[in-house]
């Protein structure tokens, strides 16, 4: 190794090492302010109003997900042009040509079969579940 490699070296290292002093805080900081937000009861309360004022109606006219494995996300679009993303239990069940509904301020989901089931999904529990749990505290 000559001089000028060696050199290259030490300027690299001193770069990174600068670089990490400027990147860490802020990475730091985006966090906290992530984890703030995340748990912030006004935050929770929008996202719990938004979820429940969501609506929709129509019939299934596809069927999609984003991926060939069992995790990926699912989703129906109705033929108002509406995609949807329903659980895997939903999306075994339901087949093109059913129905599915959810009223604007009621928390379920209906998915109405050919075969006379309805399945009934409640699409705003996580959510409602933390922000009462904000709201207890």
């Amino acid at each position: 190794m000559n001089n000028s490699e060696k050199e290259m070296k030490e300027q690299e290292s001193e770069m990174r090492k600068k670089l990490s002093y400027v990147f860490i805080p802020i990475a730091v900081l985006l966090a906290i302010l992530f984890f703030y937000q995340n748990n912030s009861l006004d935050f929770q309360k929008k996202e719990y109003i938004k979820s429940k004022n969501f609506e929709f109606n129509g019939k299934v006219t596809k069927k999609i997900q984003d991926g060939n494995y069992y995790r990926a996300s699912k989703y129906i679009i109705l033929n108002t042009y509406r995609k949807i993303q329903i659980p895997n239990e939903v999306y075994y069940e339901i087949q093109i040509g059913d129905s599915a509904y959810k009223k604007k301020g009621k928390d379920s989901a209906y998915y109405c079969l050919k075969n006379g089931k309805i399945l009934i999904e409640d699409r705003c529990k996580f959510i409602r579940e933390n922000y009462l749990k904000l709201k207890t505290k």
